[in-house]
């Protein structure tokens, strides 16, 4: 199995490395802070080959070949709108874009920050788009050593999976949802098999808000479509579930989600529907999906570490980093078994209502002279939480489309049966 050959291949190298950590409190595991290191910066981080359309907040690293955007589905890629000085000099070489082989480029753009790449192909059609804005995007070698990062990335998934879970995992008798909970005010740590998290059609996480929380996903494969799960969702101390959005209604939930890691040590395949994920996404293994035909294309609010990455227009990774501490000093062994989930009478959410009809148009902003038309959703599409911007729906993503015929004011391109709307002012309520 692929999985255990990378993590034997790691052992050697990154043990050794894998011995910092500050003193914790009693029963808790060693927690050390900014685990991910290199990756944890960037919203997406790829070993291998990345395929992405509609935007991305934060910044970018592939290792392999990465195809931005498409002139046979009318779509680009915008990089950066939420990245700040202070975040720009922390990534290597400055670069909020890196692509160790050749970035195949229609419309990309950088809202913030530079890009470097081995080749640079433009795929748009001549006369009618460009490849990259300006001239943002040099050649030259890559800043980030991915071998040796994923060997590390490898190495700390494999050892977090050892660590003994302090949470419960509870199910309701019929199967339909899935109820993570921790009380510790530092660490939380859940051992989960995919196949039970993937039947759950609710997830939701109760731990107290400023703690970090280590979910561990046990098999080879999570499909997020299995049954159609429709929310992740937040529990308080009071009052009803939460259903993750870009904009959550209490700053306790902003600060679970910032801390949150959802680790895939042995999947070799995690595929996302149509809802929204909260939390920073560790498949070192896998090639992550995010959506499909279908299924709707459902964004990360947080960050994807992954083999490779694969998306359908619409799909956005949004500048939530993960900012919490994970055991350090874990080394790759046999994993904890995930027990089976715990029977609870505790009910579960309630779906997010199903939109019908046509969808409602997004204004368009100041920097955008083009109309916003609206569109029509198709009835057999998923219904989508209230954070996922179907195929069709207008996501506009920080920067207007730059260079020619596009000019200063912001240009829509046709995604599937809709648009992309690339304009200053990106969407909030993603």
């Amino acid at each position: 199995m692929r999985t255990s050959a990378a993590v034997a291949a790691v052992l050697a190298v990154t043990g050794a490395a894998l011995t910092w950590a500050p003193a914790a409190s009693a029963g808790t595991p060693a927690c050390a802070p900014n685990p991910l290191g290199t990756a944890g910066r960037y919203a997406e981080f790829v070993e291998r080959d990345s395929v992405r359309h509609s935007d991305s907040e934060g910044a970018v690293a592939v290792g392999g070949d990465a195809t931005f955007g498409s002139p046979e589905q009318r779509s680009g890629f915008s990089i950066g709108s939420r990245l700040g000085s202070a975040d720009l000099a922390a990534l290597p070489g400055g670069h909020s874009l890196v692509v160790g082989g050749t970035l195949y480029a229609n419309q990309v753009v950088l809202d913030k920050g530079t890009g470097v790449a081995g080749k640079v192909v433009d795929r748009s059609t001549p006369g009618s788009g460009f490849g990259v804005d300006g001239n943002k995007v040099k050649e030259g070698p890559s800043p980030i050593d991915f071998g040796k990062e994923f060997g590390s990335l490898r190495a700390l998934s494999a050892g977090w999976a050892t660590v003994d879970p302090n949470g419960t995992v509870a199910s309701d008798q019929g199967g339909q949802g899935l109820f993570l909970t921790g009380t510790d005010r530092q660490l939380n740590v859940f051992a989960v098999d995919a196949a039970d998290l993937q039947k759950a059609r609710a997830i939701t996480l109760k731990v107290p808000a400023g703690a970090s929380t280590l979910v561990n996903v046990l098999g080879t494969s999570y499909d997020m479509n299995a049954a159609a799960t429709y929310g992740v969702y937040y529990q308080g101390e009071s009052g009803a579930p939460v259903i993750d959005d870009y904009d959550l209604p209490s700053d306790a939930f902003r600060q679970i989600r910032a801390k949150l890691l959802w680790n895939f040590p042995q999947a070799e395949s995690v595929k996302k529907n149509h809802t929204s994920w909260p939390g920073t996404v560790l498949a070192p293994n896998a090639t992550v999906e995010m959506g499909g035909k279908g299924v709707g294309p459902g964004h990360v609010n947080g960050s994807v570490i992954a083999e490779k990455l694969i998306t359908v227009p619409g799909a956005e990774t949004h500048q939530m980093n993960f900012t919490g501490c994970l055991p350090g000093g874990q080394r790759p062994g046999p994993v904890v078994p995930p027990e089976q989930p715990k029977p609870t009478e505790t009910p579960v959410p309630t779906a997010p209502p199903t939109p019908t009809g046509t969808a409602s148009p997004k204004p368009s902003s100041p920097a955008t002279s083009a109309p916003t038309p609206s569109q029509s959703t198709s009835a057999a599409a998923p219904a989508p939480a209230p954070s996922s911007t179907p195929e069709g729906d207008l996501a506009r993503t920080g920067s207007a489309f730059g260079p020619g015929a596009m000019g200063v004011a912001g240009a829509a391109v046709l995604v599937g049966g809709g648009f992309l709307a690339f304009a200053k002012l990106r969407r909030r309520a993603s």
